[in-house]
């Protein structure tokens, strides 16, 4: 292989993982759960031991679908702002590591309507055809602003209905 052809290839995966990271934020804050979903290799290494305490575990689409039904779905609006991706490729592997701020907003009377976390994602990436998914999410909180309650509440929320 030459230099030019690993670099168009490096430059196509590069493109093609920050669209995958892209394409699945976007479609949280859009609360396209499915398209979402899509996004996502059969199993998942969520980590947000950072923020919420919880070690991190392995779920499957499914179950992943089954949170942000319950949970994101029911909040009032979210928005990932996502920036400097740090990309490395290892054969059909991949690692994209970015700042990141997370808002969410809920009306409720028990607080601010607002929180925000602020920190990097790395994601894990498996090539899957000519494009990639996520095997891997792991927030690396740095600080919050805001109401910490707003996922708990957004949960109750979808409870009562």
């Amino acid at each position: 292989m030459t230099s030019s052809t690993a670099r168009n290839d490096y430059a196509r995966d590069r493109a093609a993982i920050e669209d995958t990271v892209a394409a699945f934020v976007l479609a949280l804050d859009a609360r396209d759960i499915k398209r979402a979903v899509g996004c996502l290799a059969e199993r998942v290494t969520w980590n947000y031991e950072s923020v919420t305490g919880r070690p991190a575990t392995v779920l499957g689409p499914e179950e992943l679908e089954a949170r942000w039904n319950a949970t994101i779905v029911h909040t009032d609006a979210s928005q990932h702002f996502l920036s400097l991706p740090h990309i490395s490729t290892e054969g059909d592997h991949a690692t994209c590591i970015v700042h990141a701020r997370v808002e969410m907003r809920l009306a409720n009377p028990g607080g601010s309507p607002y929180t925000a976390t602020n920190g990097t994602y790395t994601f894990g990436l498996v090539r899957a055809g000519s494009g990639w998914l996520l095997d891997s999410v792991t927030m690396g909180l740095l600080w919050t602003d805001g109401n910490p309650r707003i996922m708990e509440l957004a949960a109750e929320k979808g409870q009562q209905r």
